[in-house]
């Protein structure tokens, strides 16, 4: 089944919603998915370094 389609003023307001509820995780997945594709290899370069380092994704509690 697809869902009903919400008006311009639900989507609106639903993004409203989630940059109040966490507005620096907003901003960083802006900055991410613009970042320009050398930016965007060092980090996934890093990120895999340190998680190399750290022995793996932590495991949830």
């Amino acid at each position: 089944m697809t869902k009903p389609k919400r008006s311009a003023e639900q989507q609106v307001a639903d993004e409203a919603d989630r940059k109040a509820q966490n507005p620096v995780g907003t901003r960083q997945t802006i900055a991410d998915s613009h970042a320009d594709p050398a930016f965007q290899e060092n980090h996934r370069r890093l990120r895999a370094e340190r998680l190399a380092r750290d022995g793996g994704p932590k495991a949830s509690k």
